[in-house]
């Protein structure tokens, strides 16, 4: 089953039970039913896919084992070290829409949208990978040196920590820009990069996913939108003092 069709002369993408049957001489002595019951017998499942991409970095292990490196010697040092995931999000006026309880029948929940532009409000925030403390900024725009003087910000609120590791996405001339090194560099902060195209591997992408379930989704801010602005920023300052419920949430709180 994991190979496709077309690699056995089918046109198609995915397959079908017609088409298994046109591949082998015993399954095309099966209806459809019985084909059906025979690929459930063996645990095969018609399933729905799910989005996937590779990472294309030759260094992929390399720099995966020293972000998490940087993670562990948070853990076993806490009162020297202390490590952080960064990342951006951008969230919109108008509703995303998602499931919702709702009376049965022809109805479905709305996503009610504005009659004006879509515009878009960014955070810059960053989880720390032992306390589950979110710390962040928001802005209409998150670049360069706004970048820098969260940095700063950063370092002023650990004073006293000697190594203070802030894990990141490569975005392009962003967080690689030479201003961004320079003050990471300033500031004694160890830029410490993901591998490339590999975002299951930052943890605050989880957190944004959390914004979306409990804000974002189906919102009814949409003429409203310094209300949602206000939603967003009360909803992430509820970990402003760190929280093992969010590091479970997340995946980084060890058994």
């Amino acid at each position: 089953m994991n190979s496709s069709p077309e690699s056995l002369g089918i046109k198609r993408s995915r397959w079908t039970l017609t088409a298994l049957r046109q591949v082998d001489v015993l399954w095309s002595r099966y209806s459809d039913a019985g084909l059906w019951r025979l690929l459930r017998a063996h645990k095969i499942r018609y399933k729905r896919g799910r989005q996937y991409v590779h990472s294309p970095d030759p260094q992929y292990v390399q720099k995966r084992d020293a972000c998490w490196a940087c993670v562990e010697a948070a853990r076993q040092h806490p009162d020297q070290v202390a490590s952080y995931f960064l990342d951006e999000l951008s969230f919109y006026r108008q509703p995303t829409v998602a499931q919702a309880w709702h009376l049965g029948g022809h109805s479905q929940p709305l996503a009610r949208r504005a009659h004006r532009s879509n515009v878009y409000h960014r955070v810059l925030g960053v989880l720390n990978a032992v306390t589950g403390r979110v710390v962040f900024n928001m802005a209409k725009k998150t670049d360069v040196p706004f970048i820098c003087r969260f940095l700063r910000q950063l370092r002023r609120l650990h004073p006293d920590i000697q190594v203070l590791n802030v894990i990141l996405d490569n975005w392009y001339h962003v967080h690689d820009h030479a201003d961004v090194q320079e003050t990471a560099r300033q500031e004694g902060i160890t830029l410490v990069y993901l591998p490339t195209y590999a975002p299951w591997l930052n943890p605050i992408e989880k957190l944004w996913r959390k914004a979306y379930q409990e804000v974002l989704h189906l919102h009814r801010c949409s003429d409203h939108w310094e209300e949602l602005i206000q939603r967003m920023h009360d909803f992430l300052s509820c970990y402003s003092s760190g929280s093992k419920e969010l590091l479970r949430y997340v995946g980084l709180l060890p058994y």
